[in-house]
């Protein structure tokens, strides 16, 4: 009885109301008497409480009779009016609900390895554009299935692994369908996700991997830009200095409206770029929403062959209408346009 009264209570009864209905369902039908004595309530009390029963439609009262008999409505009948009820406030508290996005991260300290891959897997699996990884090698068996999955829906994934101390080769076949493109770096690397541009973890390698020593600790943050975009500028640098053992086919065309280093790893990995069209999701307060043209050439380092001028430039130029404008994502400081998104597709 005292589980069924604390699931009741989940649902808005008091535990008096619970512990009533609960009485009256047991009995099929009681007086207000009988009630008083299973539940040892007063009489008084359990008026009160039959009548809020009554209100619920859970229990009806027929006080014409004497004494007054209480009895318990079809609990499937029942449990569909409540479902009804819930289902309307719902839809009305979902109208009335306005999305407001915190003006301070949320960070987070992190010293157990337990943790740190609880929170990976959880960055990974909210991730609806884009992860940046570097872990240590033994480390990625954990996350390929949050990895797959995120690959599944659509999620650009680019891995880093450091391979200092690891005996054989990377297992390239395990890990491929959980990514894009892969590369190693024979060094201790720190372990570093970025994903969506708002969300980041940072943390000392042994976390991850061999022995954990006193003093370290990692940090999640979430809702923070600006540490999403400090943390992928540091996950570049490694990235610059690491082999490419693995990259996904490029991607069937169109795309629509995908990040824009997704956007950028298609149009590299293309057969023919030049044959591409490609449309420009500007970012706001430029002096056009969109610049669509054709490709002209990349400058990127995330697939080889790396045809970026500097560590961490992604970028490409586009002929639009005979003129050439360069286009770089978020935070471009070296291309005349900054984009979020692109969207890409064979020319006419």
């Amino acid at each position: 009885m005292a589980e069924t009264v604390a699931q009741l209570a989940r649902f808005g009864l008091s535990e008096t109301e619970a512990r009533t209905y609960v009485a009256v369902l047991e009995r099929g039908s009681a007086t207000i008497a009988e009630l008083s004595t299973a539940t040892d309530i007063s009489t008084g009390y359990v008026y009160d409480l039959v009548e809020r029963l009554d209100d619920r439609g859970l229990v009806v009262v027929d006080d014409h009779r004497t004494p007054t008999q209480v009895r318990a409505v079809d609990p499937e009948s029942a449990i569909e009016s409540m479902t009804e009820e819930l289902s309307e406030l719902a839809t009305d508290l979902a109208e009335r609900h306005t999305e407001a996005e915190p003006d301070y991260p949320a960070v987070e300290l992190v010293r157990t390895r337990e943790t740190l891959y609880d929170r990976l897997e959880r960055l990974v699996g909210n991730a609806s554009q884009e992860v940046f990884l570097s872990v240590p090698a033994p480390a990625i068996d954990r996350l390929t299935p949050a990895l797959e999955r995120a690959v599944r829906r659509g999620v650009f994934v680019a891995v880093l692994l450091g391979t200092a101390g690891v005996d054989g080769p990377v297992d390239v076949e395990r890990i491929a369908r959980g990514t894009h493109v892969v590369r190693t770096w024979e060094a201790t690397v720190a372990s570093l996700a970025a994903a969506d541009g708002r969300v980041s973890i940072t943390s000392d390698s042994s976390l991850l991997h061999g022995q954990h020593r006193q003093g370290e600790y990692g940090l999640a943050i979430e809702q923070s830009p600006k540490n999403a975009t400090a943390i992928l500028s540091q996950w570049s640098n490694f990235w610059a200095a690491g082999e490419q053992i693995y990259r996904a086919d490029s991607p069937s065309l169109p795309l629509e409206t995908v990040s824009f280093r997704h956007g950028l790893f298609a149009i590299a990995t293309h057969d023919d770029p030049h044959s591409l069209a490609v449309t420009a999701h500007l970012l706001p307060d430029q002096d056009r929403e969109t610049l669509t043209g054709r490709v002209v050439e990349t400058k990127q380092g995330l697939v080889d062959p790396v045809t970026a001028e500097f560590t961490g430039q992604n970028g490409l130029v586009l002929d639009v209408d005979g003129t050439h404008h360069s286009v770089g994502g978020s935070g471009a400081y070296t291309e005349a346009f900054a984009a979020d998104h692109l969207s890409v597709r064979e020319r006419e």
